[in-house]
């Protein structure tokens, strides 16, 4: 992180919303905020001691190999998966948007709303920022790269 981006994390005002798991227009299940989060907020959606990192060796040469495939965020020589497959963030579950509601300064875990967040509403984030080849993308299901003309839909509890 850049002294810029680090100065402008450390003036967020962290939301005081849940992150919550529901049914996604999207894709399968994704992460719903339980109240309305202000643009600029940082979003609390992974545990920074959630994840770790496996070679795509070890990750291959797994019992678990298909969770890293189908999970895991690959990079160059390897996958971020998280360290149990039992209990994980639900930001592990979020759903990609071409234009998210959520990004990061850090790529990693610290995410912040780019614009307001009705409550009820699926928090979604740009995949093509994870990985440099941009193939977390079509690995298992067909995403689209646009959401223009996308209708949102919010999830109730």
């Amino acid at each position: 992180m850049h002294f810029r981006e680090y100065e402008a994390y450390m003036k967020r005002k962290v939301s005081k919303a849940f992150v919550y798991l529901g049914p996604s227009a999207i894709e399968g299940v994704g992460c719903f905020a339980d109240r309305a989060i202000k643009k600029g907020e940082t979003v609390r959606v992974w545990d920074g001691e959630d994840s770790r990192w496996v070679t795509t060796q070890q990750a291959h040469a797994s019992p678990q190999r298909h969770l890293f495939k189908r999970f895991g965020i690959r990079t160059t020589g390897g996958y971020h998966a998280p360290i149990d497959f039992l209990r994980i963030s639900t930001g592990w579950y979020m759903n990609h948007d071409a234009e998210p509601n959520i990004t990061s300064d850090d790529e990693d875990v610290t995410y912040y709303a780019v614009r307001d967040i009705p409550a009820g509403e699926e928090l979604t984030m740009d995949y093509r920022r994870m990985d440099e080849r941009h193939d977390n993308l079509s690995r298992d299901v067909q995403v689209p790269a646009t959401s223009k003309g996308k209708k949102r839909r919010t999830s109730r509890r």
